[in-house]
This record gives C-alpha cells, structure tokens and sequence, in this order.
C-alpha cells in the first residue's frame, strides 16, 4: 500500500496552476493527467453515471493486465451533491489518500462536473444548430434542398467553374400537367404528388454528384457535378421512365417530365443567366409537346 503523504499545497497551486486556463475538454484531460503524475498512477479514467449506464469522458488509455491493478475513487459531484460520475485512479500498488488531499481533489471533480455540464449544453447547441441550419436549406413538404440554398449552390459552383476546378450540369424540371391533378384530385393529393416525385429523385440520385432542389410549385432541380452533359442526358431520361413507371400503379395514372438542361460554363456572366437558360429550354420542352429534355 502507497501511503500518498504529500505536501497538500503544492499539488493544490500545481493543480491550479496548470488548470487555470482550462475549460470543457481541456480542463478535464490536463486534471486528469496532473492527478496521475500526483500518484504516479498508470492510468486515469473519468467517467459519468446516466441513468446507470456508465459513459467514458476521458482516458489516458495506459494498457496493463486487470490481475495486478488496484482502483481507487473520486466522486464527481455536482451541485446537489449528486454523485454523476468518477475520477477513477488505477494503480499497481493500492493508495491511501490522506483527507486532506481527499477534500482537494474533490475541488476539482465538482468543477469536472461542471465542465461535463459545459460540454452538454455545448453539444445540445451543436444539434440545435444543426437542425436550425436543416430546416433553413430544406423545403418542408418535400425535405428537399429549397431555392435559398439553390441559390447558394449555383453561386458557389460558379465561382468554382470560373477557376475550372469543377464542372457540373444543371435540369430545370417541371412536372406535367400538375394543374390538372390539383383540379381533378385536389391539392393535399397534389402534395402527396409532389412528395412521391421528390422520393423518386432522392432514391435514383447518385450520392455526392447529384443536388436535388424543390424551387417552388412543381418545378425542381438537378445539379449534377463532374458529370458530362450527355450521361446528364441519359440519368435524367431514367428519371423520366422511373416517374411514368411508378405513377401509372396510382391513381394519378402517367405523369410525364419537361426538362430543360445546360452546362455550368464560365462563358456567362453569373449563374442566373444559366438557371435562366435552363429554364427557357424546359419551356421550350413544354411547348415541344412535354415529356421531353432539351439540351
């Protein structure tokens, strides 16, 4: 057995010292490697206790065999005096830890309880943020990408295509005959439409080439990145025949595609005038007699 007979207030100005600065992660990684060069410890663990499951918030990963360690507590407690966790201290010879040292040491596991709670709420913001930054970019009916973000997206590939580090294709895509299912079906079955269109984009869309935007209404686009315009051309036309071949099942019965494609090219002078152009060759679609692409 290690009798820990140390001078109280040296470890207590080292602790101090070396923790002043710290805060969250850093505050509890630096205490725990301070009170493991204290005991000379092999290895220092801090863990938190929720709902009885145990969770590990630091280790310093020391590998020895379980047969010839010996473990000794600190509680962390928080600011009822719960105890929500441990600073556990595994040593090859079992310590003593005199009282007085005992009661600095639980200085710091309060305040480790503190810094746990920062790292929560902290994480709880992360997520919140998250979500807030989702629903900013999501179109709520469809949970696609929505025309803010598009907008943000055709700039930032632009000022990319303008320095020829990427290339891309934009389809500007407008449902068929959409007012007619509004009026024949009515328009929680025109939503029901839209949600099922956008399904089938999202479940034929090639991960991380494909962008897909509800813009508004029945009409959605397609950035494809690095992708040449005719293999565009022909992702778009199995797109066409997914949409006719699942609808016809329903009660909708066939609905059809007009969509107008053009490449990303640092010839025009800002995107708009793209989106504008793949716009115009969509309507050129329409008046062609629909259920077709122009490129």
């Amino acid at each position: 057995m290690i009798n820990t007979d140390f001078n109280n207030y040296k470890i207590l100005l080292s602790l101090v010292d070396s923790t002043s600065r710290k805060i969250g992660k850093d505050f509890i990684k630096t205490t725990a490697l301070e009170i493991k060069k204290i005991f000379n410890a092999k290895e220092i663990t801090i863990t938190k206790d929720d709902l009885k499951k145990t969770q590990n918030i630091f280790s310093t990963t020391y590998n020895f065999k379980k047969t010839n360690e010996y473990l000794s507590k600190i509680p962390i407690v928080d600011q009822n005096n719960n105890t929500i966790g441990n600073i556990n201290i595994f040593s090859l010879s079992k310590l003593s830890i005199k009282k007085d040292l005992f009661e600095t040491l639980m200085i710091f596991a309060k305040r480790i309880a503190t810094e746990i709670k920062r790292i929560q709420l902290e994480n709880e913001n992360i997520i919140i943020s998250k979500q807030l930054e989702k629903l900013s970019i999501t179109d709520g009916l469809t949970t696609l990408y929505n025309r803010r973000y598009f907008q943000k997206v055709c700039s930032d590939i632009f000022e990319q295509i303008k320095k020829d580090k990427i290339k891309a294709t934009l389809a500007y895509i407008d449902i068929d005959n959409f007012k007619t299912i509004n009026d024949t079906f009515g328009h929680n079955d025109g939503d029901i439409v839209l949600k099922k269109f956008a399904a089938i984009l999202q479940n034929h869309s090639r991960k991380a080439i494909d962008y897909i935007f509800r813009l508004g209404g029945e009409e959605f686009c397609i950035i494809s990145l690095n992708t040449p315009i005719n293999y565009s051309y022909e992702y778009l036309a199995r797109i066409m025949n997914k949409t006719i071949e699942e609808f016809n099942t329903t009660k909708y019965g066939e609905i059809t595609l007009s969509i107008g494609l053009v490449e990303f090219d640092k010839k025009f002078e800002n995107y708009s005038d793209i989106v504008n152009l793949a716009d115009k060759k969509m309507y050129r679609a329409k008046k062609a007699g629909k259920n077709a692409i122009v490129k």
